[in-house]
């Protein structure tokens, strides 16, 4: 079974703004929000992210993020397109949302992320509101999928590699992760179909 699915100019390019924005902003005002990433191995601060360590209960800890409206909107797009609506979500991620931002050049390693929920996978749904002057590239068991910002990649993080190739310049990378505990019948329904 195939587990990676894109889906292109899946948001508008106003609701890119808001999400820039609000990303910038947030990070701005509300740094305690965010931690590093611990992604790149030679600069483990390069990528900052809403997500909470792997072993940690939003709910639990008593974290909440007041996401933009139209992050909530984008999130029950993607429930909708895939019918999602009673796959849990990642207990790490606030709203089943995290905001990312790489804050200077960097790279995320090779990785498969964890699994959350006894049998089921993780799938996160990734939009990059804003590119990297360049780089920036995921990269999923070796194939690259540079996609636009508004595009849709949806992936089984805990099955696949995956990967981020370095960025450079002065424009920041914002991505925005929607994840989901799926169950294998709807891993099958999500990535079968094109």
């Amino acid at each position: 079974m195939k587990k990676v699915r894109v889906i292109k100019e899946f948001i508008s390019k106003k609701e890119l703004d808001i999400l820039n924005k609000w990303s910038l902003n947030n990070f701005r005002e509300n740094p305690h929000y965010y931690m590093s990433a611990n992604m790149d191995y030679d600069d483990p601060g390069s990528r900052v992210t809403t997500r909470l360590a792997n072993n940690i209960d939003h709910i639990d800890e008593n974290v909440f993020i007041n996401y933009p409206k139209v992050a909530y909107n984008i999130r029950d797009r993607i429930r909708a397109k895939f019918n999602l609506w009673n796959q849990d979500h990642p207990p790490s991620f606030v709203d089943g949302i995290v905001n990312g931002i790489g804050i200077r050049d960097g790279y995320i390693f090779k990785h498969i992320d964890p699994i959350y929920i006894p049998e089921t996978h993780t799938v996160h749904c990734n939009i990059i509101s804003q590119k990297s002057d360049s780089g920036g590239v995921t990269i999923i068991e070796g194939k690259e999928y540079d996609i636009d910002s508004g595009d849709l990649l949806c992936y089984a993080v805990s099955d696949v590699e995956h990967e981020v190739t370095i960025t450079r310049g002065s424009t920041n990378r914002i991505i925005w992760v929607f994840g989901f505990c799926v169950s294998s019948i709807k891993m099958e329904e999500m990535f079968w179909y094109d």
